[in-house]
């Protein structure tokens, strides 16, 4: 990482703060972004895709794509690509998705990108998200590339 890229890292205590935190972030950066979400099963990953489509004024219901690896969300230009690479077990089952074609289109999230860091371009946005005690949970940005600051406030 640059040295200049300082992480962010917000707390959340419930799913509510979890939404509101998913949408500030989406609000920041690029509306063509990518994002790995990444934490263990149960961390609210779905969650923040939840706060993302509100951000985004989707009014879809939010699902994890865990069996169907792809959900898309909203229309022709606000659209949300949800994939999901939990079930991969090798790099190439996740290539054959033809990530690359949609990159390009509008946001892109990515639950359990860490999986299979080497198909992320490095504008990839790491979304972190880590379970502590009593129900809170950090949400740690990284980047390859510093994109953008987000504001604690």
């Amino acid at each position: 990482m640059p040295p200049d890229f300082i992480p962010s890292i917000f707390y959340s205590s419930s799913v509510e703060e979890t939404l509101a935190i998913a949408s500030k972030i989406v609000k920041s950066i690029a509306a063509r972004g990518i994002i790995s979400l990444e934490g263990p099963l149960g961390a609210g990953k779905t969650h923040f895709v939840k706060g993302v489509a509100r951000a985004l004024e989707i009014d879809e219901e939010v699902t994890s794509p865990t069996f169907t690896l792809l959900q898309i969300y909203g229309s022709e230009n606000n659209r949300l690509y949800h994939f999901d690479f939990y079930r991969f077990h090798e790099e190439c089952e996740a290539a054959d998705l033809g990530l690359e074609d949609y990159f390009a289109k509008n946001l892109t999230i990515i639950e359990w990108g860490d999986k299979f860091p080497s198909l992320l371009p490095p504008e990839t946005i790491r979304v972190i998200i880590t379970p502590l005690e009593n129900g809170v949970r950090t949400i740690t940005l990284t980047s390859e590339k510093k994109i953008y600051a987000p504001s604690c406030s």
